[in-house]
């Protein structure tokens, strides 16, 4: 589906995310940044880069990374903390790097913040940090309440 074809709305931040990775698979800067909040206080960090703040700053980050080509990566197990207007999205990208024979899956602990505004949800901030090793550990959750 071609970004024209695409709704600008989102009415979920679930479906903002989807169009997130999915522009991202596509080399889609145009749609990568019209998923963003035009505002002076979004935040993206790229694994092993400075905080950029900013639309304009987040906005050539984005540019200048799919300038290279796709970006393959799929999020997968999220854990999220919704509320009405915000959205707090924990995922794990496995981004495929490397070119031919030498590929390699590398795992990106990944924080995503969706704010809900009248255009639709919108994504102001992206934050992702690669795994300690390229591996990702999950503890268990106690069964006990702690406080």
């Amino acid at each position: 589906m071609s970004r024209l074809t695409r709704p600008l709305l989102f009415a979920s931040p679930e479906e903002c995310e989807h169009a997130f990775y999915e522009a991202l698979e596509a080399a889609d800067v145009d749609a990568v940044v019209d998923l963003w909040l035009e505002d002076d206080d979004v935040v993206c960090i790229h694994p092993n880069g400075p905080r950029l703040l900013g639309f304009a700053a987040v906005r050539a980050s984005w540019a200048a990374i799919l300038a290279n080509g796709p970006l393959h990566v799929r999020g997968t197990l999220r854990k999220s903390l919704d509320t009405p207007t915000v959205a707090v999205h924990n995922v794990i990208e496995e981004v495929l790097v490397g070119q031919g024979t030498a590929q390699q899956v590398v795992s990106v602990l990944a924080t995503n913040v969706y704010v809900k505004t009248s255009a639709g949800w919108k994504m102001v901030l992206h934050h992702g940090s690669q795994a300690s090793g390229g591996e990702v550990v999950s503890t268990p959750e106690p069964n006990a309440i702690l406080h």
